[in-house]
């Protein structure tokens, strides 16, 4: 069987690739992946590298969620790219977003049949891209929640943050954030080359940012965080003293409240995502490992 996967330089496509390592990289410059092909992802290229593919996995995508442009020609083109120019008898499995839902209290839990409310940029790119996917008759779109890991900087940021007292709570802190680690997301992804068809919600237990907070002020051994600040107060302060680490769309996903029920993905495709106290005793110990 011929894998191709796209997005394989990045975190999650590193672990997709740890798993199947006879997986084909498609990357656009030389990353030093195993039999990595490097490609513009034109459609002149793609119709070549394409033609004898069985599976391929795209996992590429732009998360710049203040350039539109970047989104659509990233998020949109790229996968119209690859469903056109691939036999039709390919399987697609594309990773979307839970952000096709939007942020706004819907009924929950959230499933696969929920209708979609995009209000933003990303979160249309993604969807536009789904029903691109969807013309192929064997197709597996993967809707993602909040991926964490230890790999990823941005939570170790913020767990030094609350190590240094300097982390509060955006709102009230009760509403529920669907985080899901980054291995049980690979897992799901390997599963879905052989099972599965349709969409799946992947998400993992659906905590509150003041549960979350507290699992990581006991790893950390400090006081979880008690200032609750305004969400409309918190998007101010972080424009300005947040750098790189929040935008706009951080704060939003961050105050919203949104549970899912992954039932689905946990029947077809043997989703088991690992408790979040684990998650993040791993991040807890590579800030350890770092002092």
């Amino acid at each position: 069987m011929k894998i191709l996967l796209t997005g394989a330089s990045g975190k999650l496509g590193k672990e997709v690739l740890a798993i199947i390592p006879e997986a084909v990289p498609l990357v656009r410059r030389e990353c030093g992946l195993k039999n990595e092909i490097i490609t513009d992802f034109s459609k002149k290229e793609l119709e070549k590298i394409l033609q004898n593919a069985d599976v391929i996995i795209h996992l590429a995508g732009s998360m710049n969620f203040d350039n539109r442009n970047e989104l659509r020609e990233t998020n949109i083109g790229l996968t119209w790219n690859i469903v056109n120019c691939s036999p039709e008898r390919t399987k697609i499995i594309f990773a979307s977003s839970i952000s096709v839902y939007g942020k706004k209290p819907v009924p929950l839990p959230i499933i696969e049949s929920t209708p979609v409310a995009p209000d933003s940029e990303y979160s249309r790119s993604k969807e536009e891209a789904e029903e691109i996917v969807k013309r192929k008759k064997n197709h597996v779109i993967l809707r993602i929640g909040t991926v964490y890991g230890p790999q990823f900087p941005d939570y170790q940021k913020m767990l030094k943050l609350l190590a240094k007292g300097r982390l509060f709570l955006v709102g009230t802190g009760n509403n529920h954030l669907p985080f899901v680690h980054v291995k049980d997301v690979a897992l799901a992804i390997v599963s879905s080359v052989a099972k599965g068809a349709g969409i799946y919600v992947l998400t993992g237990e659906c905590k509150t940012q003041k549960e979350i907070y507290g699992i990581a002020a006991e790893q950390l051994g400090v006081k979880p965080p008690v200032f609750q600040m305004p969400v409309a107060l918190a998007r101010v302060f972080l424009q300005f003293f947040g750098g790189k680490t929040f935008t706009s769309e951080h704060i939003a996903v961050l105050s919203s409240d949104r549970i899912f029920d992954c039932s689905k993905a946990k029947k077809e495709l043997g989703f088991t995502p690992c408790p979040i106290e684990d998650g993040i005793k791993e991040i807890a110990a590579t800030i350890r490992s770092k002092t």
